[in-house]
């Protein structure tokens, strides 16, 4: 692993080098949420150089390569030649198997793509990296198959969560619980009241009726105090409670693990310290208000993060409300996939995590995608279609007669259905 990483950390660092010689940077990154999370961190970082970066997201690698170029989440074939690579490229990916041109570095990492990423940065060092960009790497771990429901991690994540645990300024800790954002800092019921996922119906967004529902079990004072402040048996009475309401909550057979497991979280004294809030404010900022918001918020975290995550209780009111009141659309199949739309949203609601609270909540189907009417078409966000069906799934959308990708979505017509 240490052969490995010294190995991605010199190529990333040749690409530095070409990036200051030529004074630009080109990064590009696949449309899992994983990906997003790399672009981000690798953007945040190396934008503080001399040089200019830019920052995409793309169905589809590029073609060619004109230009110093960063590569994260893409898997083969990636088709380079000696002739499309008339710059340096480096790839980092778990997907990679096919040997590189003359340009070309692949870095085939056992990992997700944000912790790759992050501790190629490291190994390349070649610049400061803040303890925020740690936690967002773990982000990118809660997006991909490095780590189960309950919460194991495993490969290079595994790896980098125990580096973490034992870094002073990251202090990254795994608390067993039921599952909801920034379990200690916030006692139980500000915290399921802002948590979009895993998506608690009647409570998301509702704090009144978390009281009343710790109150009617006789544990009023539980629901003040946070998961991280609690023993054994008030952690297993909370657990009991939660998932007693959930039974007549959810339209499907679920598993505790959906709801109650492993949190990973970091010092609270790091402005970004909860990974999976992180991720989800990240999914939430580049679907609704584009990539160069989800970028402001990592580049600029100090000021941005803690305005976006104040908003939560409006987002999760909203969300809660889109819920609560959903019409489905049946649209059939496109291109052998199943897809329902939302009637009376917003073509800005946040579909990603909309399709993650009504799957949970036995609503539509877990092999479905959610999409929203648009211009006579249906957009659908492409993280979704990656984390359903992976890789294949957004090639096969994106690849219909009149598609077009719109940032982290994809807008298809209407003829297709």
């Amino acid at each position: 692993m240490d052969k490995s990483l010294a190995s991605a950390g010199s190529a990333l660092k040749n690409l530095i080098k070409a990036a200051s010689e030529e004074g630009f940077l080109r990064i590009v990154s696949a449309t899992s949420s994983e990906s997003i999370v790399a672009l981000l961190i690798a953007f945040s970082v190396l934008n503080k150089k001399s040089f200019t970066v830019s920052a995409s997201v793309s169905p589809k690698p590029p073609t060619a390569i004109y230009e110093p170029t960063l590569l994260l989440g893409f898997q083969s074939p990636l088709g380079y030649t000696n002739e499309t690579t008339r710059d340096s490229v480096v790839a980092i990916s778990s997907g990679i198997n096919e040997p590189p041109p003359l340009n070309a570095s692949y870095i085939s990492c056992e990992g997700s793509v944000g912790a790759c990423t992050y501790m190629a940065l490291k190994s390349a060092n070649e610049t400061a990296i803040e303890p925020e960009y740690a936690v967002l790497s773990i982000s990118s771990t809660y997006a991909s198959r490095y780590i189960d429901v309950a919460g194991h991690m495993a490969g290079l994540d595994k790896i980098l969560a125990s580096a973490l645990a034992n870094d002073d300024k990251v202090s990254l800790f795994m608390l067993t619980s039921v599952k909801s954002y920034r379990a200690h800092l916030l006692d139980v019921c500000d915290s399921l009241q802002v948590t979009l996922d895993p998506f608690y119906k009647g409570l998301t967004g509702n704090k009144e009726q978390c009281m009343v529902l710790f109150e009617s079990s006789g544990l009023g004072g539980l629901a003040r105090k946070r998961a991280s402040m609690m023993d054994v048996d008030e952690l297993n009475a909370l657990a009991k409670t939660i998932l007693t309401y959930l039974k007549d909550v959810v339209k499907r057979p679920f598993d505790v693990t959906e709801f109650v497991g492993g949190n990973y979280l970091a010092s609270e004294k790091l402005i970004i310290n909860d990974p999976r809030e992180a991720l989800n404010l990240v999914e939430l900022s580049s679907e609704t208000w584009g990539l160069q918001a989800a970028a402001s918020l990592a580049s600029n975290y100090d000021e941005e993060y803690p305005q976006a995550s104040s908003q939560l209780n409006l987002v999760a009111n909203t969300i809660t409300d889109i819920v609560d009141n959903v019409k489905l659309v049946d649209e059939g199949y496109i291109s052998g996939f199943k897809v329902y739309s939302i009637k009376d949203v917003s073509p800005s609601a946040p579909l990603q995590l909309l399709w993650r609270a009504l799957k949970l909540l036995g609503y539509i189907d877990p092999r479905s995608l959610l999409a929203v009417e648009s211009d006579d078409g249906l957009l659908i966000s492409l993280p979704q279609v990656y984390e359903a069906f992976g890789y294949i799934g957004v090639s096969k959308l994106t690849s219909l007669e009149g598609a077009e990708p719109r940032g982290v979505r994809i807008w298809i017509p209407r003829q297709h259905q």
